[in-house]
Formats: C-alpha cells, structure tokens, sequence
C-alpha cells in the first residue's frame, strides 16, 4: 500500500496541471516550444530573412526611380577626318587627335509594362518560401525536442521504480539479516538481498547518468541551464476537437503553397515582358569633339529625347515559358498530394498506437494489483522461514517490471498524444 500511494503522488507530481502544482523548479513542454521559437538559432533567421526582403523591395522600387550615370572618358587616335577643300581665303578646319568627355546621363522610366511591380510581388512571396522554411526547420527540431523530453520522463520514471525498489529491499535486508543472527535463516539469504541490492543501485547510478546527460542536450536544444534537473512537466495532452482541424496547418502545405504563388507571380512577369518599355533620357556633356563636329574646343551640350524598347523575342518565348512554370506548379500539387498521404498515413498510426496503448495501460494495472498481491504473500512466507529470499526477490523484480511497465506506457501515451498533435500541426504553444 505504501508503495501505490508513493506512486499516485510522483505520477500526480509530473502530470499536474501548471496552475495547481506548487513546485518551483519546473520546466514545460510549452516553455520548451517557446524558447525554440524565440531563441532558436534558426529562429534568428525570421528576422533575417525579413530584413532580406524589406531591402530588396527598396532594390524593385528603384526601377521607377530615375537612373543618373556619370562617365568621364579621355583617348588619343593615330589619325583624324581632313577636309580637303575650303573657301577661298580660309583654312579648313582641322581635328584634334586627343578627345575628352565628361557626361552625367539621366534615364527615367516613364512605362515599364508593371515589371516592376510584379517583382515586388515576387520577392515578398519569396519571402513567405523563406518563413515557411525556416517553420518547416523548426518543426523537426521540436520533434526533437519530443523525443528528449520524454526520454528524460521515461528515465525519471525509471529511477522512481528503482528507489521503490531499493527501499523494499533494503528494509527486507533488514529483517533477514536480524533472523541470520538468530539462526533462523541461513546466511545465503542475507546474501542474495545484499548482491540484488547493489545491482540495482548499479543500474540506478547508470539511470541517473543518462538522465543527466538528458538534462543536458536538452538544455543545449532549447538555450536553458537545467543542470538543477527541474521537474518536467506536460501541461495537456488530450487531443480535443478535431471538427475544424485541417491538415493544411503544417508548414510544409504552407511551403508548398508559397513556391506556387512565386511561379503564379514570375507568369505575371513573363506578361510585362512582352510589352514595350518606355523611357526619357537626358545628357549633358563637357568634352570635345562636341555635337560641333568642326568646333575643336572643348565645348558644353547636352541631348533629350524619348525611348521605346519591344523585344520581340521576349513576346515569342512568353507562352513556352509560362508553360514550363504551369508544369512546375503541377509538380508541387504532386508532391502536396504525395505529403497529405503520408501524413495521414502517419495519423493514422499514431492514433492506432495511442489505442494500444490506452489499452496496455488498463492491463498493465491489472497485472500491477496482481503482482503486488504476490509480493505481499511471498514477503509474510519468507518472514515465517518457509521460503527463501532469492524467491522473494523473483516476485518483487517481476512487481517491478510490472510497474515499470506500466510507468513507461504513461508516458508513451504521453508522448504520442503530443507527437500526434504536432504532426497535425497546432500551435506551438499548449493552452
């Protein structure tokens, strides 16, 4: 009885509610999806990959501004144009072999067919590619998170066992070794419990290693010291409502879905391509040979105008090209429809193995109350003398793995309740 209720209350203790347990060093699971997404390394890159974009619609947006170049040049040639005739009493002009000329130019679009405007709409789905990637990475490492954390459950759940063990053997020991002294037993009993008793507080020093390291590579996952080994606790596992669950929740449709709207948008380019650009330009010059062509002095001048730009080849391709884009998009209809089988699929069994092991769990208390009873018959033999201790120990080791069974079970339905949940992609934070 002693050892049920200790049980009742470890078990109460690691699965309470966060608002009624009074314990302070504690660490959730939602505490750990928190950090990940907030301290994450790759949680960084959100802020990065928005700063990426924010400065290349700065670059788009230049298109519409005017271009203004600046171009100094300086040559020399081995040979001019010679006039040969000139007016009567005249010189004819002559040419220098040295040329100089200094230029600022000015072209400012006046019609560009929206281009502009249709890469601004490709970069900021481009960056919803980048945000879902960076969502699809943070998924695996909280599945990896998951399996840490519950690895750490599973270990704490075993060292409980263990000290429940050590306890009934210890006070066992006890007795024995008091009826050895008086000649009731033989000395080989006192043995035997003393030989169970270090090996199980070898595999509980071996438990305690593991859980250590645990505490560790989870802290290194999630950016928290946890070397105090804080409780861990799971705030909610029940599943809820799943009427207005869709599986489109999971980055990866939302991937998915951004590299087809960046096609859907790079056809809406290929339009602006087949039309004409328009533009006017400017330039003012110092230099010589200037727009004079028999003024040899360095002179200013300056040229406006218009421009119109078609290519025609860019019209002729348009089709083709936006043909190969709608293939692409059909590729990644594909590979949606390839993802939501092997997600349900993966649903599927995880609901599967969460019925088993709700199932498991009823059995494993039966067989719990079983053993137990056992125990407590084979302890009042072995303190009467009629048995040894070594059949004592078989039925308390058996007791054991009955517990540690059904422990373990806990905690994988646990586990699979939160790993169902995160393969159907719910908030990151539990409420």
């Amino acid at each position: 009885m002693k050892k049920i209720v200790a049980l009742i209350i470890l078990t109460g203790f690691i699965w309470q509610d966060v608002s009624s347990q009074s314990v302070e060093n504690t660490f959730s699971l939602s505490e750990a999806y928190e950090k990940i997404h907030s301290d994450y390394p790759v949680a960084e890159k959100i802020e990065i990959q928005r700063r990426i974009t924010e400065f290349n619609l700065k670059i788009r947006q230049s298109g519409l501004y005017p271009n203004i170049m600046v171009n100094a040049s300086t040559s020399y040639q081995s040979d001019v144009t010679e006039v040969p005739f000139a007016a009567p009493g005249t010189m004819p002009p002559t040419f220098s072999k040295d040329h100089y000329n200094f230029s600022v130019d000015v072209t400012q679009p006046i019609f560009d067919g929206g281009k502009v405007n249709a890469l601004k709409k490709i970069e900021q789905k481009a960056e919803e590619v980048g945000l879902a990637s960076i969502e699809v990475e943070l998924h695996r490492v909280r599945s990896q998170v998951d399996q840490v954390f519950f690895g750490i459950l599973l270990l704490k759940k075993q060292i409980s066992s263990f000290n429940l063990l050590i306890e009934d053997i210890e006070n066992q020991l006890k007795l024995v070794t008091a009826r050895v002294e008086n000649g009731v037993l033989l000395p080989g009993n006192e043995l035997t419990l003393k030989a169970e008793s270090l090996k199980v507080k070898q595999q509980h020093l071996e438990t305690s290693e593991s859980l250590k390291n645990g505490y560790q590579i989870l802290g290194e996952l999630v950016g928290v010291d946890l070397s105090s080994e804080p409780e861990l606790i799971v705030i909610n596992t029940e599943l809820g409502d799943e009427s207005g669950w869709h599986a489109k929740n999971r980055a990866e449709y939302m991937l998915l879905d951004s590299r087809k709207k960046v096609l859907e948008n790079q056809k809406g380019l290929l339009d602006t391509d087949k039309l004409p650009v328009l533009s006017a330009f400017a330039k003012t010059a110092y230099g010589r040979p200037g727009l004079n062509a028999f003024d040899d002095d360095l002179q200013f001048f300056w040229v406006v105008g218009l421009k119109a730009q078609w290519n025609f080849r860019n019209w002729r391709n348009s089709a083709k090209q936006k043909e190969v884009l709608t293939l692409e998009q059909k590729n990644i209809d594909a590979d949606k429809d390839a993802f939501t089988r092997q997600l349900n699929s993966s649903l599927l069994q995880t609901e599967n193995k969460i019925n088993v092991l709700e199932q498991q769990i009823q059995l494993d208390k039966e067989v719990l109350g079983l053993r137990e009873q056992v125990v407590t018959e084979k302890k009042n033999l072995l303190d009467e003398g009629a048995i040894t201790s070594t059949e004592w120990l078989i039925e308390l080791n058996e007791e054991h793995r009955a517990r540690l069974n059904l422990e373990i079970h806990e905690v994988q339905l646990a586990q699979a309740k939160i790993e169902y949940q995160t393969k159907r992609g719910i908030s990151w934070n539990q409420k």
